[in-house]
């Protein structure tokens, strides 16, 4: 299969690959099909894409979907696309050591890369970063934009340090082009307002001073996909059976692809618990990640959906919780004082502590929803909450071997059909083991 790609990437975080990608994705979009990528297991940065083109951006994460389920994934949402843009995770090399990076993803797929390096406080020395990323693998590194570049002259001393890389043009510094970052990073293009006049300002200065052409004929070099195996689905099922996923500031992490992979079972509600809405019988009840940190008022005071969940749980529904849903269906989150909340686990979770963020692997060392005794499981974590005490009662599924999981390294606690996790999951990974 034919499909025109690039992936964006860099020496590091914070040197304006999301907002240059999404720009870059609002500028094709004008002239072509754009679908956006997410290289690792991000929430926040596909949001950006997502309201660059108007369709959902895709994540690639090798840990947790192998290499199989990244081609796979590639192949099934370029279908039908003009070109793709793959944002990068973190620096190029950035991983578990090498492997799982953006470079690895890169090498697996066959896709060029195209570095944004924030020049800000450097000049010449960004030839030396360049050569630096491209030599130390042999990466695929086709071309590079400058961000935050001062002046003409700036731009001349940096482009001119840089050899055997196409310099592809820049994005001048304006203090107003960046977006603002919380304890789990980004602001969410759900709670930041501004979000669509950046990325509009951004758009423009990349129309300005960077090669759209050139990009374009980098994404056409790159290899065709070799087509693979794909996963068959329940299609054409009759009276599907109801899936109700909580959507609202406090709930939206969630992989696309996981929602899709739903949607071939079920027929997909959503619900807002700071809305206090329910969902009548449902099969399952998905309560993803996000922000319940910022919302204990109300979620406190969402009876309805308390009452509804818990009811759920104990005829016994399917329900997966993941982080933030976790979170929600705990005795209490301690913030400035305690929050009641649904109350299926006997835990105390304290809203912000350090930050634990990344890969999980899982021993299943009993049933649960998505997996078997003594099989394995992958997954990510990212929060700034802990739990700071547990029942007796309380019943583990899983155990870390990688990861913090919610107590002395063990997560999934379990009631009922219920499963409650630290541990983020891509269903792509898990396909095989999911009894929803």
């Amino acid at each position: 299969m034919r499909f025109p790609r690039i992936i964006i990437s860099s020496d590091r975080s914070n040197s304006g690959k999301t907002i240059i990608s999404s720009a870059l994705m609002r500028v094709l979009s004008r002239k072509m099909k754009v679908r956006g990528f997410k290289a690792g297991p991000d929430f926040i940065d596909p949001k950006y894409h997502t309201l660059a083109t108007g369709v959902p951006s895709i994540n690639l994460d090798l840990w947790l979907m192998g290499i199989n389920g990244v081609k796979k994934s590639l192949l099934r949402y370029g279908k039908g696309y003009d070109i793709g843009i793959i944002e990068g995770v973190m620096g190029l090399y950035d991983g578990i050591d090498v492997n799982y990076s953006t470079y690895e993803l890169s090498e697996v797929t066959k896709t060029p890369i195209i570095l944004v390096v924030n020049c800000n406080n450097v000049s010449s020395t960004i030839g030396a970063i360049v050569k630096g990323l491209k030599d130390y693998r042999n990466a695929r590194i086709s071309g590079v934009i400058f961000n935050q570049i001062g002046s003409e002259t700036h731009y001349n001393y940096c482009k001119n340090s840089v050899k055997e890389v196409q310099v592809l043009g820049y994005i001048k510094y304006d203090r107003n082009f960046s977006i603002p970052s919380r304890h789990l990073g980004l602001f969410t293009t759900e709670d930041f307002k501004e979000a669509e006049n950046i990325l509009q300002s951004v758009s423009r200065a990349i129309e300005e001073s960077v090669d759209i052409d050139k990009i374009i004929e980098i994404a056409n070099s790159a290899e065709e996909l070799q087509e693979v195996n794909e996963i068959t689905y329940d299609k054409g099922l009759n009276n599907k059976e109801i899936a109700a996923i909580a959507f609202d500031s406090a709930f939206n992490f969630y992989y696309s692809e996981n929602i899709d992979l739903l949607r071939n079972k079920y027929q997909v509600e959503f619900f807002s618990p700071l809305l206090n809405e329910k969902i009548n019988n449902p099969a399952l009840i998905y309560i993803g990640g996000g922000y319940p940190e910022l919302h204990l008022n109300d979620l406190e005071k969402s009876n309805t959906t308390i009452r509804w969940i818990k009811e759920e749980a104990e005829k016994g529904t399917k329900i997966l919780a993941e982080c933030g849903g976790l979170m929600y269906l705990s005795k209490e989150i301690i913030a400035e004082k305690s929050y009641k909340m649904v109350d299926l686990f006997d835990i105390s979770i304290k809203a912000k502590d350090k930050l634990t963020i990344g890969y999980t692997e899982l021993d299943v060392i009993s049933d649960n929803i998505l997996g078997k005794k003594g099989e394995v499981l992958r997954g990510h974590e990212f929060h700034v909450s802990r739990a700071i005490s547990v029942g007796n009662d309380v019943k583990f599924s899983m155990k870390n071997r990688i990861g913090k999981g919610i107590w002395e390294n063990k997560d999934g606690v379990t009631v009922y059909n219920t499963l409650a996790s630290y541990s983020h999951f891509h269903f792509s990974s898990t396909r095989g083991l999911l009894s929803f």
